[in-house]
């Protein structure tokens, strides 16, 4: 089932380290296996990540297979703990009623 997966990151994360790990993992040339949409975002000074997935099982491995490693360098080059567990911060996952795609 179509998920969406939202995540309020911890203050010290930044949009250049989110682009840091997105660049690590090689995210434009290999996406990952069942991503349909990836944002990431600035808001009321918090960064924020909005991800629409075929299911959430191709999240999960998705986050303990590239997403974790990732982090942890980036989080390694920027003198910080890495987060824990596979995503990094608490997230709201909520299954998807209908997708319509754009052209």
């Amino acid at each position: 089932m179509t998920t969406i997966v939202k995540q309020t990151l911890p203050d010290g994360i930044t949009l250049d380290m989110l682009d840091a790990v997105a660049e690590e993992m090689n995210v434009e040339t290999n996406p990952p296996k069942g991503l349909i949409v990836h944002t990431h975002y600035a808001e009321d000074d918090k960064v924020h990540i909005f991800d629409v997935w075929e299911s959430e099982p191709d999240y999960r491995a998705f986050a303990q297979e590239r997403l974790a490693p990732a982090m942890a360098k980036v989080a390694e080059r920027n003198n910080m703990s890495p987060p824990g567990g596979p995503s990094g911060a608490p997230m709201d996952v909520v299954d998807v009623h209908r997708v319509v795609r754009g052209s």
